[in-house]
């Protein structure tokens, strides 16, 4: 389906399933190269920083990032996402910057690995059942499939909600889960209820970083263990597989990928 027609098609999807209160005309449209999304008066927008393995063979991809603007200027996601004020309007929100996503993804010449997506809490809360369906159908419009995508789903340290449900729908439908911003060693429960593919450890995370890599390791075998901000020969030092970090490779509009990589780790 061309770009064009795809993004009126998801217009009238949203519509259709939200209602014009939640979801006005023209939601979605194209603003040069690029899918952008009109929201509360801002505009919501991608980039995509690349997830870097640390051995040439490593599987690599991209996490979109989201970029909020408005006519004063930048505005962060999390105060973004104050905005919603009922549940269907989070899982509203939630799945259109997943789309926007997705739709930029699509647009890039070439492959860029592995599609990394942000969940909010909320919208994990407000979904009753069967998460995954919904995106899994927006996914397959643009050409994408589950097991292309991982999932990032942020730790929570306070341990509050309980993210099984949700986490076993997205796997039976294909998708890869990350636990994303580890700053202490999660709890044994939270460890068995997402069972990640890939764990990515906070920047700020120093002393116990090693305690959780072997803890990692002992659970789950080998994981991604990705490390935000971390200079390579640190994340090696560590026993990591992969690095994320703004000085090897900035968020950008366009997707860097294997052909950086080869470039990056000789």
């Amino acid at each position: 389906m061309p770009l064009n027609d795809l993004v009126d098609y998801f217009n009238r999807e949203q519509r259709r399933q939200y209602g014009d209160a939640i979801a006005p005309r023209d939601t979605l449209r194209m603003q040069g190269d690029a899918v952008v999304a009109d929201y509360a008066g801002l505009v919501l927008s991608s980039r995509f920083q690349p997830i870097l393995p640390l051995c040439q063979e490593g599987v690599y991809g991209h996490e979109a990032l989201l970029s909020v603007h408005g006519k004063g200027g930048p505005l962060s996601p999390q105060a973004l996402f104050m905005i919603p004020t009922s549940a269907d309007e989070i899982v509203y929100l939630d799945r259109l910057c997943r789309t926007v996503h997705a739709l930029n993804f699509l647009l890039q010449p070439d492959t860029g690995g592995l599609l990394s997506l942000n969940i909010h809490p909320r919208h994990l809360a407000s979904v009753r059942q069967d998460h995954g369906l919904a995106f899994e159908q927006i996914l397959r419009q643009c050409g994408l499939t589950p097991e292309q995508v991982i999932l990032e789903i942020r730790h929570d340290p306070a341990g509050t909600g309980n993210p099984r449900q949700a986490v076993e729908s997205y796997r039976r439908h294909g998708y890869r889960i990350a636990l994303d911003n580890v700053t202490s060693a999660p709890t044994a429960t939270l460890w068995d209820a997402l069972a990640p593919n890939m764990v990515k450890l906070a920047p700020e995370l120093e002393a116990s970083r090693r305690d959780i890599v072997l803890d990692v390791a002992a659970r789950f075998g080998t994981p991604f263990t990705l490390q935000l901000g971390l200079a390579t020969d640190l994340a090696l030092r560590h026993g990591l597989s992969h690095v994320q970090a703004r000085a090897l490779a900035p968020p950008a509009e366009g997707l860097t990928g294997p052909t950086w990589r080869r470039g990056a780790f000789p």
